[in-house]
């Protein structure tokens, strides 16, 4: 049976679905001694500090949640030098459960967010990412994603190692 992936804009009704996802990454992460993000962090309560509902797409196979995503228009935290809003589009908290980990599922919601660009005019696509995971990096790389810079910013008591990563439309 082929595979049906369908992206989907989230809804209200979506949250318990997309904290799913992220626990699902989180306890992975955190099981190969990975720690990416904090299950406070991903949950609605965490996630809603930096994001509306509408900022994710979730992504399915068959109907089954299998990652998300969110997408934002200003992302003036680690990208200060941009901060006007309309340059670009900021691809943020991309996430694949495991189940479809290791298909290039990832490619889909990349491929998805490059589509929102085009929709919008929008010339760039830009992520951070933390430049200490080499395979999360090469997904981006290999997609066409570009590494404008790489620097480490210390948060309170915590050095983040953060790579730019930009796409052109």
């Amino acid at each position: 049976m082929k595979e049906i992936i369908e992206i989907k804009q989230a809804q209200e009704k979506d949250i318990p679905v997309l904290e799913n996802i992220y626990i699902d990454v989180v306890n992975w992460f955190e099981s190969i001694n990975m720690p990416i993000w904090s299950k406070e962090r991903v949950s609605w309560e965490g996630l809603s500090k930096e994001f509306a509902i509408e900022d994710f797409y979730i992504a399915y196979i068959n109907n089954n949640p299998a990652g998300c995503m969110a997408l934002q228009d200003f992302a003036p935290f680690f990208w200060t030098d941009l901060i006007k809003k309309g340059e670009a589009l900021f691809l943020r908290r991309l996430a694949v459960k495991r189940f479809a980990s290791g298909q290039n599922f990832s490619k889909y919601l990349l491929e998805y967010a490059v589509n929102k660009c085009r929709e919008k005019n929008i010339k760039f696509l830009r992520l951070d990412t933390d430049a200490r995971k080499e395979k999360l990096n090469k997904i981006y790389q290999d997609f066409g994603f570009i590494c404008e810079k790489r620097e480490i910013k210390k948060i309170g008591e915590k050095d983040y190692h953060i790579a730019f990563y930009v796409y052109n439309i």
